[in-house]
């Protein structure tokens, strides 16, 4: 009996603590390589320290990347969120969810590679939006979405909105539908507005969905490189640098490794501001 349930142990958590492993292994590996003078196609293991970093965080590339990082964040984060409590909302107050999931789904269940693609003939000059705008009369509002500086940015934070909106809507649909049916009522019978039930009932029963959803689309955001890489390759000039493009382009680019390993680490870093509060939150809430 103990054979058999040391059997079971190790089909299961032989994969497991494998993988755990190497993926410790590999950022040990690269917090090291950040520290040699690997700047080549040859590789170079020499012992430099810290000087990577500081060529890195001072190079004007890094603090526009960190900057637009900061910025999607923020605009990504907390729009997304929003609106998808809201859709969520009244998508379960109106019926006909599973028309409305199926339309909301479709653009998470796209790669963001074709999702980038599909947008870059939409932001085009002559594209899909410059168009629709003319015909409704509002050409003054057109313009070259990518090639400008001023609002590249801003275009590619929507695409990202639009792609995981529907992610979010799910999510809030399942914590509102968790919600216990006897207190809507009650407020309704109380007399309590829509706006009311939604803001005083709907929204401290959902706390469990912004837990989910937060710290998901921070890290989301904190990590994006396809829809730059495919989009504006980080242009145009230095517009729209990401962290993790910035990363590519210093490690597979220009061959400097160890700048790349550098910048890899200080995503990690960034990466566990966001988790590590979400963490301790979740373990009181679920150990309490």
């Amino acid at each position: 009996m103990r054979s058999r349930n040391l059997k079971y142990y190790l089909v299961f958590l032989g994969p497991i603590l494998t993988i755990t492993v190497i993926f410790y292994f590999m950022i040990v590996w690269c917090l090291y390589i950040s520290m040699t003078d690997w700047r080549s196609a040859r590789v170079s293991l020499n012992f430099v320290g810290l000087r990577n970093y500081v060529d890195v965080v001072s190079s004007p590339e890094f603090f526009v990347s960190l900057i637009n990082n900061l910025e999607w964040i923020a605009l990504f984060m907390l729009p997304t969120t929003f609106l998808g409590l809201v859709i969520a909302y009244v998508m379960v107050n109106l019926g006909h969810e599973t028309v409305f999931r199926t339309i909301l789904l479709l653009p998470t269940a796209i790669s963001m590679v074709v999702a980038g693609t599909l947008w870059v003939w939409m932001y085009a000059t002559n594209g899909g939006i410059n168009t629709l705008l003319k015909l409704l009369g509002l050409g003054f509002l057109a313009r070259p979405w990518l090639s400008d500086p001023r609002v590249a940015l801003y275009a590619l934070i929507f695409v990202t909105i639009w792609q995981y909106l529907g992610f979010s809507v799910i999510v809030f649909e399942a914590c509102i539908k968790g919600i216990d049916r006897s207190l809507i009522e009650a407020a309704i019978v109380d007399g309590a507005s829509g706006f009311q039930i939604f803001t005083r009932i709907v929204i401290p029963q959902v706390r469990h969905g912004f837990l989910i959803a937060i710290p998901l689309f921070g890290l989301t955001a904190l990590k994006v490189f396809d829809v730059v890489f495919v989009m504006t390759r980080g242009g145009p000039g230095i517009a729209t640098y990401v962290l993790a493009y910035y990363m590519w382009v210093k490690a597979f680019w220009w061959r400097f490794m160890a700048d790349g390993a550098a910048i890899a680490i200080i995503l990690l870093l960034l990466s566990l501001i966001l988790v590590i509060p979400y963490a301790v939150f979740a373990m009181r809430r679920w150990f309490r």
